[in-house]
């Protein structure tokens, strides 16, 4: 399962799948205001600091699809169902059937279709945390050099990518400051330091997560994978990268990270060549 809703949407529509595309339910769609499409797409992930190459406006998350009983498709891949729909030209004629589809849409027109939840700043969304892949957890890493200040680790593994300073976030996996969130105030995958001290020594031993992006609250950097289905802490958000809000940050089960953000409003006001 991808992305999923908080809170905030103001409401669930049902909308068409651009022609030869594949959405997959937990996707973040949208609407391409460059190259205008009949039907939505996943969200391409960032391109420019901000998004400001793409500028593509996040319309909502897939909640379900028109699939009919029988003809349900799942990706293993993706841990998600999925729709597919035909290129523009084969929908003349077809013979496939689809269902459940509500609001303004004849019922016997043969068009791929996902129910969306619309999004908009204010909306809360939830997102799972993975390295590159679907279900790869971010890397858990054993402190080699500790600190007797409380306020540094080196390790010998790396983490998923170098972090960016002030927007990126170490948690304390294991030992005497296990459960311990701090932001980090270094630029390296191997090599952290924050200010404001832990309660105990850093020690050898003790194992850690740090995630690149990603604070604990307040403006962070985000980057999503190819089907905009979750966060991927494996990119290295120094030129390409959303802005969001991030309202919480729970890194204490291995492979059930997750970040519940909201976009921030420039990401809903693009601005598009004539």
């Amino acid at each position: 399962m991808g992305f999923s809703v908080v809170q905030g949407s103001p409401q669930t529509i049902w909308v068409p799948v651009a022609p030869g595309d594949t959405i997959y339910t937990g996707s973040i769609v949208t609407v391409d205001v460059a190259s205008p499409q009949e039907g939505v797409l996943p969200m391409p992930v960032a391109a420019g600091a901000s998004n400001v190459t793409n500028k593509d406006i996040p319309f909502g998350v897939v909640v379900g699809n028109n699939n009919v009983a029988g003809n349900v498709k799942y990706s293993s891949a993706q841990n998600s169902e999925y729709i597919t729909e035909v290129a523009a030209g084969s929908i003349h004629g077809s013979t496939t059937k689809y269902t459940g589809v509500e609001g303004v849409w004849a019922k016997g027109d043969p068009r791929a279709m996902v129910e969306v939840a619309v999004i908009c700043p204010s909306t809360v969304l939830r997102g799972n945390i993975y390295s590159a892949t679907v279900g790869t957890a971010p890397a858990e890493i054993a402190v080699t050099t500790g600190n007797t200040s409380g306020v540094a680790a080196t390790t010998t593994a790396t983490a998923d990518v170098a972090t960016v300073a002030q927007f990126s976030t170490v948690y304390m996996r294991s030992g005497a400051n296990k459960g311990a969130y701090r932001r980090l105030d270094s630029a390296s995958n191997d090599t952290h330091t924050w200010d404001a001290a832990m309660k105990e020594d850093v020690a050898i031993g003790d194992t850690l997560v740090a995630i690149n992006g990603l604070n604990t609250y307040g403006i962070s950097r985000m980057q999503i994978d190819a089907e905009a289905s979750f966060i991927n802490c494996a990119a290295a958000l120094t030129a390409d990268y959303f802005y969001i809000n991030v309202l919480r940050l729970d890194l204490s089960v291995a492979g059930n990270e997750f970040c519940e953000f909201q976009f921030v409003a420039e990401n809903f006001c693009p601005t598009v060549a004539a």
